[in-house]
């Protein structure tokens, strides 16, 4: 039997967790074959004349968000038994294409990752409701104390209002676990998910419904074709004027230009972006010259917990691949008869 190879992408915001993935699994006598620069702002596409030199002999390849894994990257790799990515996010391979192939893949969808960004949500959600940073400005003698009188306060309490979950997947689950006890509606948009599958005391909706009912809309999806631009200058204009939008899924679920438009014209009051379509977010972007926005750069649920769990995740995922077992965390678990299928025709040389 020939050495087992994994190809491992570069990401420039991962250096550290993709070297120490690396590292575990030379430490089990696996081959590493490692991929060229990512830089920010754009998404590695690998050059075809590049495709044998780095996916040739690999029999998992790992993948991040700033690099793609499209169905030509995986036709180039021959001998290839699974995907894996380091993060949840798997906007970047081609899920189509893998579940036509029979390709399993992983990611690292810990408890750490996806309940961390659940309670980020929530955090994200208060600060929206109470604006800490206005009150600690009279702290800090930069803003009047407000008068006792219900209009010159700014903050807002979470209780009795609705919070609308645009998609309703592990993090949108946590966030409702964790909303259960604040007193809220909650209501959530997601075309996979019938009312009975729903969790308790959430009530499934269309987007439209949640977008003119929600005090506060909470942006969950996986960026494909249908989620792409979902919230435009249309479906902003749904929402009310007193309504905030929290987004820390993906910048490209939402059109940046009119959101922006929304926010200066105080057409809605107010948002917290923690994911922008090109990131970072660039120096000249006209969202940093608001002032009722909150942005993250894309870091907001990153604790020390995640990062920490990473690691021995993505090496549990691929080597329960190589040993022609489904990974620990699997995003299509629906093709594992046909992916079994296929580990049957391969072969290590």
């Amino acid at each position: 039997m020939s050495q087992r190879s994994v190809f491992i992408c570069h990401d420039y915001m991962l250096v550290e967790v993709l070297a120490e993935i690396a590292s575990r699994l030379e430490q089990l006598g696996i081959e590493i074959i490692r991929g060229p620069q990512t830089a920010p702002g754009k998404k590695l596409i690998y050059p075809k004349a590049s495709h044998a030199e780095l996916f040739g002999r690999a029999d998992v390849m790992m993948f991040s968000s700033r690099s793609i894994c499209s169905r030509e990257v995986m036709l180039a790799a021959p001998r290839l038994r699974g995907i894996v990515n380091p993060t949840i996010g798997l906007e970047t391979v081609d899920l189509k294409a893998a579940n036509e192939l029979s390709v399993i893949v992983g990611h690292g969808a810990t408890p750490e990752n996806f309940l961390g960004m659940a309670e980020a949500t929530v955090m994200l959600m208060l600060m929206l409701m109470y604006n800490p940073g206005a009150t600690e400005s009279v702290l800090r003698g930069q803003r009047s104390r407000p008068k006792p009188a219900p209009e010159a306060m700014w903050a807002r309490m979470l209780l009795g209002r609705t919070v609308g979950l645009v998609g309703l997947g592990r993090i949108a689950r946590g966030v409702v676990e964790r909303l259960s006890g604040f007193g809220v509606n909650q209501l959530a948009c997601d075309p996979l998910v019938r009312q009975d599958a729903a969790p308790p005391g959430v009530k499934m909706t269309d987007l439209e419904t949640l977008l003119r009912s929600s005090d506060i809309v909470s942006v969950h999806v996986n960026i494909t074709s249908e989620s792409r631009g979902m919230l435009g200058e249309r479906e902003l204009a749904l929402m009310k004027p007193t309504a905030h939008l929290v987004n820390t899924s993906r910048g490209e679920a939402i059109d940046e230009a009119a959101l922006y438009r929304a926010l200066k014209e105080r057409r809605i009051a107010g948002a917290a972006l923690d994911t922008f379509v090109v990131e970072p977010l660039p120096e000249d972007s006209p969202l940093r010259d608001l002032d009722n926005v909150i942005l993250t750069p894309h870091m907001v649920g990153h604790t020390r917990d995640v990062i920490a769990s990473f690691p021995p995740a993505a090496v549990e995922n691929i080597t329960r691949i190589l040993q022609g077992e489904p990974p620990l965390y699997c995003k299509n678990p629906e093709v594992i008869p046909a992916w079994k299928e296929r580990l049957a025709t391969l072969s290590f040389p």
